[in-house]
């Protein structure tokens, strides 16, 4: 039984069917079939205007003559010249639907189908578009593009490749009926295209376009003269555009979002980097089982975050999260079957030779100018640079006091020593402090200005660092044959730290345990690079201990269960979802931390730059998506974010441990010693060859909670933070009245390439 005989014998069978069947009822096997269609009631629904055809076709050859209405009979059966009308033209059954339809014939129905393209398109064009092959990739907004394109005539073949089947989800933006779900995409598509136009060629690759197919689908039948690539596979985008430069074929891409259409005339730059150059280094294999959510980075390095509007940023952070995959919607695909099929036909006819990238924004084109859509915190900082003046002012209110054993350095070697200091962390590298040199007396301050943030609630953090700081220009002073001590005179508001004065060495069994630790204040860093989790030895975390333990009070643990570090990670990367969606903490991020730019770094010596934090290119792209006010804003109206939690539970989830670092006693001064203990247990893994990591977001925020009611957070996480703080004290055992010091991931990676800046040390220190 033949393909035709089965359909007609079996209509239920009709299956994934896309072709119609073409009846001319002079050949006496297409009037058999015919006959049998009626007779046996297989074709349910018969339409016969080929009348109100025939008139259009005559008026069509005669446009100059107005025809009156009576006059198309005798116009009619002139034109048939015999020939019985029921006979006249071709029946298409199409067998999906069980519809028998009358037509004219194929050159016919072509001149009356595209009359109304006069002069647009004109018959010479028509006629060239008639020869050419488009391909299309996915059938979303290719779907958009392909029945524009057939309305036009703007082709001779269609090739459509998709694999996937349609889903009630796609009814947002794929023009079809309920009645089709279930069905391939490409069927539906090839379907309405016969149903406009049952004379055009349509191909459909069912297993969308695959290493396989690829070959055919370009070059199967005759070379394709233009590709249009609408799929969701990150890999096959890539293999088509290598397939579509060796073969010089143009490729075009409408991306949904801000009427952005992308184009590449391989045909005319064989050489084109792919995608303008937004590809270089990612291999398609790799990419190839990606998440929707791990997709986003690449989606975004490809597109440009900067391109990209405000809502889509915010919804691909959302990936996963509370929405499956990022959004399409009907008017966008629209525009962009409109936008495709325009710019397909120019290609084609050679009216357009131009490569890039063009946008129809309608955001921008109908705009409302009274919205601000761009919502800017203004954070001035409230406090002035530390000037000298005030630094002499407030040394002279403080009595040094001295001793008999003590040593005055010379200028030389305070420059030596604070050049150390300075080279402690700091929130944001934000380096806090500022010192004075006196007759033997080396003051320490603190420069509010430079540590106003977010990040610094109290002053908890600057004391941390100030700590730090102290504590590297100890051991270096130990090196040298001095032995550094301090008087702590801070107090709430105070500008000014402690006072430091020297001697000769007492305790030579500290310099025995601390001078190791000299030769890493120079080499230790933050390192944020993965790499796969590694087993660390247990005599190794209890070396880390006792060096950070060597401060009185100081307690170091350190935690490797899977269990304990998965649900840890879960608390810190809900605080920094917190951090990062709360305006200040936001602006601070943006703004006030990140350098954003190598040059931008290397001038303003302070920050984090952004090529330091170890990230993939796609990565760096996904970024930018939060570095939009807008975008966080968009975020915070739809009540999402889950997705910021994310790095840290993938920075954790490669940890060999995490370890946290407290003291006795929520006050400034436990926070100073704690800071000395968390740079001893850093230059200690320094020279072990361990990773740290900070993840310090909890530390930060915490506080708010216990001692400040909240104070600075959106009240909307208020309570979970609060829930978050218990299972975090029972996590670690803790009660709330120590001093949290230091949280942080330790791990075997590589050593990052790049280091912070520090300020020059002429910026930091004054000597009288």
């Amino acid at each position: 039984m033949n393909p035709i005989e089965e359909l007609i014998t079996h209509p239920e069978k009709s299956g994934n069917i896309y072709t119609p069947i073409i009846l001319r009822l002079n050949k006496p096997e297409d009037k058999k079939t015919y006959d049998r269609l009626l007779s046996e009631k297989i074709a349910l629904f018969i339409s016969d205007e080929i009348e109100s055809q025939l008139k259009e076709l005559i008026k069509s050859q005669r446009p100059w003559v107005r025809i009156k209405h009576d006059e198309y009979p005798g116009l009619i059966a002139n034109y048939l010249n015999g020939i019985d009308i029921n006979t006249y033209g071709v029946w298409v059954y199409y067998p999906w639907s069980r519809r028998l339809v009358h037509l004219l014939d194929e050159e016919e129905f072509t001149e009356v189908r595209t009359n109304r393209n006069q002069y647009k398109i004109t018959r010479r064009e028509r006629d060239q578009l008639a020869t050419k092959k488009i391909g299309i990739i996915g059938l979303s907004v290719g779907q958009s593009i392909a029945l524009t394109l057939s309305m036009e005539r703007g082709f001779g073949e269609l090739r459509l490749a998709d694999f996937d089947i349609l889903e009630l989800s796609n009814l947002n933006r794929i023009r079809t009926g309920v009645h089709n779900l279930g069905v391939p995409k490409v069927v539906i598509a090839a379907r309405e295209i016969a149903e406009i136009d049952p004379f055009l060629k349509v191909t459909c690759f069912f297993d969308g376009l695959t290493d396989a197919n690829m070959d055919d689908f370009f070059t199967g039948g005759g070379k394709l003269d233009i590709l249009v690539d609408e799929c969701d596979g990150l890999d096959i985008k890539i293999l088509a555009r290598y397939k579509a430069r060796e073969l010089r074929i143009p490729v075009l891409m409408d991306t949904s979002d801000r009427g952005m259409l992308d184009i590449e005339r391989f045909d005319l730059e064989p050489d084109r980097p792919l995608l303008h150059g937004t590809v270089s280094g990612i291999n398609p294999q790799n990419i190839k089982e990606l998440s929707n959510e791990d997709k986003v980075p690449v989606i975004l390095q490809m597109l440009g975050v900067d391109n990209i509007s405000s809502r889509a940023k915010a919804s691909m952070v959302e990936v996963e999260q509370s929405i499956n995959t990022w959004p399409q919607l009907a008017s966008s695909v629209a525009l962009g079957g409109a936008a495709g099929a325009d710019t397909c036909r120019r290609i084609l006819l050679d009216q357009f030779r131009a490569s890039g990238r063009y946008y129809i924004d309608f955001d921008q084109i109908v705009s409302d100018t009274k919205i601000n859509l761009a919502p800017q915190t203004n954070r001035s900082n409230p406090f002035k640079p530390l000037s000298e003046e005030e630094m002499q002012r407030l040394a002279k209110q403080v009595s040094a006091e001295t001793s008999p054993s003590d040593i005055m350095p010379s200028d030389q070697v305070i420059k030596d020593l604070v050049n150390a200091a300075c080279a402690a962390p700091s929130t944001g590298n934000d380096q806090p402090w500022k010192w004075l040199y006196h007759h033997g007396t080396l003051y320490l301050f603190h420069d509010e200005h430079r540590s106003f943030s977010f990040g610094d609630y109290r002053n908890i953090a600057s004391y941390i660092s100030f700590g730090a700081a102290y504590e590297n220009l100890n051991i270096h002073a130990l090196k040298q044959g001095l032995e550094p001590y301090y008087k702590f005179v801070a107090r709430d508001g105070s500008k000014m730290v402690a006072v430091i004065r020297f001697r000769a060495i007492e305790n030579k069994l500290l310099v025995q345990q601390l001078e190791p630790l000299d030769k890493a204040i120079f080499k230790r860093l933050t390192n944020r690079n993965q790499a796969p989790k590694a087993n660390i030895q247990s005599d190794i975390y209890q070396q880390l201990i006792l060096f950070a333990e060597s401060i009185p009070g100081a307690k170091l643990q350190v935690f490797t269960d899977e269990t304990v570090l998965s649900e840890l990670a879960g608390i810190i990367g809900f605080c920094d979802r917190v951090r990062l969606l709360s305006k200040e903490g936001h602006f601070d991020f943006v703004h006030r931390e990140m350098r954003w730019t190598g040059d931008e770094a290397e001038k303003s010596r302070d920050g984090i730059d952004v090529k330091t934090l170890g990230l993939s290119n796609s990565q760096m792209a996904a970024l930018g998506v939060i570095k939009s006010e807008q975008v966080i804003s968009t975020i915070n109206d739809l009540d999402g974010g889950k997705a910021l939690d994310m790095l840290a539970k993938r920075t954790v989830s490669t940890a060999s441990a995490l370890c946290l670092l407290t003291l006795p006693k929520h006050e400034l001064k436990s926070f100073f010693e704690g800071g000395r203990a968390m740079e001893r247990l850093w230059l200690a893994a320094t020279n072990l060859g361990l990773a740290i990591h900070p993840l310090i977001s909890p530390l930060y925020l915490f506080p708010r909670v216990v001692y400040g009611n909240g104070e600075g957070l959106d009240p909307k996480f208020v309570p979970v933070l609060r829930d978050l703080r218990k299972k975090f004290c029972e996590l670690t055992d803790m009660d709330d009245d120590r001093a949290e010091v230091f949280l942080a991931k330790i791990a075997i990676a590589p050593e990052p390439e790049l280091k912070s800046f520090r300020l020059p040390l002429e910026k930091m220190l004054i000597i009288e």
